[in-house]
């Protein structure tokens, strides 16, 4: 019995430093190409260095950072390619989601909706990016959730993460906030009349925008690096 609770106790454990390092790498504290030495890492948490290796391990798993035999790991980057695939995976999955949405949604899961979409309306006009982004991620996280498709869910959520530092980049160039504002709007209403070919089709027009914004902006900073160098 002592042994089960030992090794209960140790997998929590390699779950909460994967859920920190997760997070940093999500919010960018840990950039793309950082090492994570599980040395450093056990002795800044002040534990053993196995839990760290497992938490590593499953960050590489789940494409968080990649396994290097002479160097350890390291952050993935994500390069123009690794960003289209995510997004061309999202358009279909968001498109799928809000068909299925518009056949299911409830009158208290429409009010739901609503009240996101007025949040998303006021930080617009505020040229709030954050709060923005934080109410965009809520509009498509109840669509997916209303399916409830515990799969969808789970794909959903791990490519959020990995796109989620570009998503707010996206949202930052000038006019975004409400021609995105705008594509969310004609989204909710498609769902709300629960006109399922137009709520998918709409919701990957979005996922395209959302990319091609995205995509524009890194070849920006590109050539942007590529003068100064110069």
């Amino acid at each position: 019995m002592k042994n089960i609770l030992k090794i209960e106790g140790y997998e929590l454990l390699s779950q909460k430093i994967y859920g920190i390092l997760k997070a940093k790498i999500v919010k960018g504290s840990l950039k793309q190409g950082s090492k994570l030495s599980e040395c450093k890492i056990a002795k800044l948490m002040g534990i053993s260095r196995t839990p760290v290796r497992e938490a590593i391990r499953e960050l590489s798993v789940n494409g968080f950072a990649k396994m290097n035999t002479n160097h350890g790991a390291v952050v993935t980057s994500l390069s123009h390619n690794d960003l289209i695939e995510a997004y061309q995976i999202r358009g279909v999955l968001e498109g799928f989601s809000a068909r299925l949405a518009s056949k299911k949604i409830r009158r208290e899961e429409i009010r739901e909706l609503e009240s996101i979409t007025k949040q998303m309306t006021i930080y617009a006009y505020k040229n709030d990016v954050l709060g923005f982004s934080e109410m965009d991620a809520e509009f498509h996280d109840l669509i997916v959730s209303i399916c409830g498709n515990k799969r969808l869910v789970q794909i959903h959520n791990n490519l959020n993460e990995h796109v989620h530092k570009f998503r707010i980049k996206s949202l930052s160039v000038t006019g975004r906030l409400k021609s995105s504002l705008n594509e969310h709007l004609k989204i909710a209403e498609a769902i709300k009349k629960k006109d399922s070919e137009q709520a998918d089709k709409l919701s990957q027009i979005h996922m395209n925008d959302v990319l091609s914004n995205i995509l524009t902006l890194m070849n920006k900073e590109k050539y942007k690096n590529e003068d100064t160098k110069n």
